[in-house]
């Protein structure tokens, strides 16, 4: 026992000093781009890459944790992020990338303890927008998203899976729960499997309330040298970004004659452009109603006022503003009695 604890003790000692080093030189030299590694458990040199995006000026950053697929042969940290530059450049995200080792594998127990190693670091080295940390991969660094994610939902905000190397929900039946409320942007090809890789965990996720978007792409097989694919991961990404904090959660009703009272946002997210459809059921009485359209800082961007009929009806609200840009909003319901309810509603482009 004394020597586990005096072996931890050096390699504590030993790491602290490595990227204590490491920030020193990031700190001196403002690196965009860093392929490095330090001695980790039973490897003398675990490898990782990073990438620092052009304005990134130490202000709180939005950070992306890549995994890589299975194929040690073709890929490693290094030439993920390779893949991966462009896009981050394109969304301004810090990158890191770490290395699955000699196996390729990206989620063997070594692995998955330095992934939590180096978003810790990535925090002590960059100034880390800790709200807008988000995970993605391809292969079995998708399938890695899925098991690392959802194991570790209070950090990762947001998910990016590309032709998840994953058969049914076998791998995440424990813990699919997690993803409720969280968002889930799925890009598959067509030609992968889609009824074993792709429908069953889009489904598990659905089931689970979780906020998912997907694309399947038309004559795509298992590649992430797909078309137009920054293209492709820029618009998933910004969705994810939009959507992380969205809550679909009520406020108090002040009078209990509304309990029952309830209104639901179909679709949500919605596009920029859609109307707004409300599904209201159980109203009391007959009442005239506002709804008020809100920013995150509380500012009022569009009101409606709408007479309703007591029970169950639907309601559409066109969005007139000329000047929204993606997000999350907040829906106000209102009476002149002043009984009120409030829903976020995300707005994707």
């Amino acid at each position: 026992m004394a020597n586990n604890k005096v072996r931890k003790s050096k390699f504590m000692k030993k790491l602290f000093t490595t990227l204590s080093f490491l920030a020193l030189t990031l700190i001196t030299f403002g690196q965009q781009r860093i392929d490095s590694s330090f001695e980790f458990q039973t490897d003398p040199e675990k490898k990782y890459s990073i990438y620092v995006p052009s304005e990134y000026d130490g202000s709180p950053n939005k950070l992306m944790l890549g995994l890589h697929p299975l194929n040690p042969g073709a890929w490693d940290a290094k030439a993920w992020c390779d893949t991966l530059i462009v896009f981050a450049e394109a969304n301004q995200l810090l990158l890191i990338c770490p290395d699955g080792g000699s196996d390729g594998a990206v989620d063997d127990p070594i692995d998955i303890a330095f992934t939590s190693v180096l978003l810790d670091s990535m925090e002590a080295w960059y100034s880390v927008d800790t709200a807008k940390v988000y995970a993605m991969g391809f292969s079995w660094g998708a399938r890695t998203t899925y098991t690392y994610g959802l194991n570790n939902i209070s950090r990762l905000k947001g998910f990016i899976p590309i032709g998840a190397a994953i058969t049914g929900t076998s791998q995440v039946s424990n813990i699919i729960q997690n993803s409720t409320g969280k968002p889930f942007y799925l890009v598959h090809g067509n030609n992968d499997n889609p009824n074993s890789r792709f429908f069953p965990i889009l489904q598990a996720l659905e089931d689970n309330e979780a906020i998912v978007n997907s694309l399947l792409m038309t004559g795509v097989g298992h590649t992430i040298n797909f078309p137009n694919r920054n293209q492709i991961l820029n618009t998933a990404f910004h969705w994810v970004d939009s959507v992380h904090c969205a809550s679909l959660q009520t406020t108090a009703l002040i009078d209990p004659a509304f309990a029952n009272a309830s209104f639901t946002i179909n679709p949500n997210p919605l596009q920029i452009g859609q109307d707004i459809l409300l599904a209201i059921k159980d109203l009391p009485k007959s009442n005239s109603y506002d709804f008020t359209l809100l920013d995150q800082h509380g500012k009022k961007i569009q009101r409606w006022t709408r007479d309703l009929q007591e029970g169950n009806s639907s309601l559409n609200l066109s969005l007139k503003h000329a000047n929204l840009n993606p997000g999350v909003y907040y829906l106000q319901v209102e009476m002149a009695e002043g009984f009120i309810w409030s829903r976020s509603l995300v707005l994707f482009n």
